[in-house]
């Protein structure tokens, strides 16, 4: 994910909040999908409960059999919603998609009963009870705009087509086209009317959130994605500070049971209060946390101009042997005080390293995302494992993360920064599998090919002995901690070549030249000019300048 300032704009920034309900309204439509199923459920009972008072009206369809399975059929499917939704079996967004099947088959229930009762020959009085159904789906089902309009328009059509399956296979009575007309035209024009109200209501809840207050901030767009959280660009109400708000992505919590949500939670928190225990100037900076309104779990870090590491690679090449020293020293500065508080990171990987333009200063690297971070605390390690969720990312997993073993420290944050450099330096992962499974398995048992004979760049031998040594499968052969890596780098430093502050400045005007010319914008000058005083003076209670 490419970290960038929030006065400047991304192409998908809108698309991801567009094409989905808000969490808020998903929430309320999904818990209101369900007590109509309940509804639901409870008329077709009280339907067959009146059915010998009705028997008389009822034995003059010819179809009476057809509408009893119709009514069954409301009554199943509206016990699987409530226990579908209650239980948590599919995410709250594709249970209510389903619910527009839900919608349109009460909608042809309803028209088959109207269309097989007598036709009498006075005028119609009334309407359909499908506007009715339509007018209800419409006002608490909210939806995306184009699926609202697809399920009215659907459930307006289940009346003729109701009426034509009942006239050509119970042989029933045709309507002359007038009254036909009187019985559909309210249908219609009512899906439409919730078509138009639905979108309005869409695109309010969209402005609300969007212009969400998470404590003293307030949200303006979406800059990124990870694998569960999302990151906005954030204004503080008063200060004149950008800042980037991470928060629990909804999507990852639609398709999540209760129990994993409550796990999910705690993760975010225990990244939230790792991250604001940490003061390295090389570990982002956290500046607050909390929970909404409707429990989202958020936390609001400094705002960074830069690009992150694997996008870097990704789009210049491998990089300068020197500059990967000078990131690798201020990656092990941010380790070091972590692990020196009993905190490993676990998830040490390109994505997660931003570089960055502080002041004047280039290259300056930040450390992100302590979601998987560990503790010494063994008892609270057991609630914060995912099923069927891999702690780490497999491309830099540590061999013993990848064994399961319980006991972890620092150094497993090293290998995966060993890997990292092996990235950086060569452009390739240290190994290639195409599989989760494959590839921590090759980080157990498959040797490390050197460096120098995965690239044709020129890469100092005693950089590649230290990243070799990073590579090692047990942890008790590589550097003892960030601290001594720290001290390694440092003292190889003057056999390589050097990448300076003026050569990182020259790469950013060349390749990020929006990101290297930006400066603080100046303040307003508050002190009154020499023509301003005489101004006053000359104004005020007769005083000439």
């Amino acid at each position: 994910m490419e970290i960038i300032r929030g006065n400047q704009t991304t192409g998908d920034s809108a698309s991801p909040i567009s094409s989905h309900l808000p969490p808020a309204l998903l929430e309320k439509a999904a818990d209101r999908l369900c007590w109509i199923t309940i509804l639901c459920a409870v008329s077709t009972v009280v339907f067959f409960g009146l059915e010998q008072l009705l028997q008389p009206e009822l034995h003059a369809m010819a179809n009476l059999p057809a509408i009893r399975l119709c009514l069954l059929g409301i009554f199943f499917m509206a016990a699987a919603f409530f226990a579908v939704q209650r239980n948590g079996w599919v995410k709250k967004q594709t249970l209510l998609d389903l619910g527009i099947v839900f919608q349109v088959y009460v909608a042809f229930a309803i028209s088959m009963m109207e269309t097989s009762l007598p036709w009498k020959d006075d005028v119609v009085m009334g309407h359909s009870a499908v506007a009715i159904w339509l007018s209800i789906c419409g006002l608490v089902l909210p939806n995306s705009p184009l699926k609202a309009g697809v399920a009215a328009l659907l459930s307006a059509a289940s009346w003729p087509a109701a009426y034509f399956f009942n006239l050509y296979l119970y042989n029933l009575d045709p309507l002359p086209f007038n009254r036909f007309a009187v019985w559909i035209f309210p249908n219609f024009v009512m899906a439409i009317w919730m078509f138009i109200l639905n979108k309005r209501m869409f695109q309010m809840q969209l402005k609300e959130v969007k212009a969400e207050e998470l404590g003293s901030y307030q949200l303006d767009y979406l800059i990124g994605k990870g694998g569960m959280g999302e990151v906005w660009r954030a204004r503080h109400k008063m200060l004149a500070r950008d800042a980037a708000i991470k928060l629990i992505r909804a999507d990852v919590l639609a398709g999540v049971n209760a129990r994993q949500e409550n796990v999910m939670r705690k993760r975010f928190e225990r990244e939230a209060r790792a991250t604001a225990s940490l003061r390295s100037p090389h570990t982002v900076a956290l500046f607050d946390f909390g929970r909404t309104k409707d429990h989202t779990f958020y936390y609001v870090m400094e705002l960074l101009d830069g690009i992150d590491l694997q996008s870097m690679v990704e789009r210049y090449g491998p990089l300068h042997p020197g500059r990967v020293i000078n990131i690798l020293i201020q990656i092990a500065e941010s380790l070091e005080e972590a692990h020196r508080a009993g905190l490993v990171h676990r998830d040490i990987k390109p994505r997660n390293l931003i570089l960055a333009k502080m002041g004047m200063q280039y290259d300056f690297t930040k450390v992100l995302d302590f979601g998987l971070v560990k503790t010494n605390v063994v008892q609270d390690a057991s609630i914060m494992t995912l099923d069927g969720v891999a702690t780490g990312t497999p491309a830099y997993l540590p061999p013993e993360i990848a064994l399961g073993e319980s006991k972890i420290d620092g150094r497993a944050d090293l290998y995966s920064l060993g890997c990292v450099a092996h990235y950086l330096l060569t452009g390739q992962l240290v190994f290639a599998e195409s599989t989760p499974t494959a590839l921590a398995l090759a980080h157990v048992q498959k040797p490390v090919v050197p460096l120098s004979e995965r690239t044709e760049l020129p890469i100092p031998p005693a950089l590649e002995m230290i990243v070799m040594q990073l590579l090692e499968k047990k942890p008790e052969n590589r550097p003892r901690s960030a601290q001594e890596l720290q001290r390694r780098l440092r003292a190889i430093a003057p056999e390589v070549q050097a990448f300076t502050q003026e050569d990182a400045s020259a790469w950013w005007h060349t390749n990020l030249p929006e990101t290297a010319a930006r400066v603080q914008p100046k303040l307003e000058e508050a002190t009154p000019t020499n023509a301003d005083l005489k101004a006053i003076f000359s104004e005020g209670n007769g005083v000439r300048a």
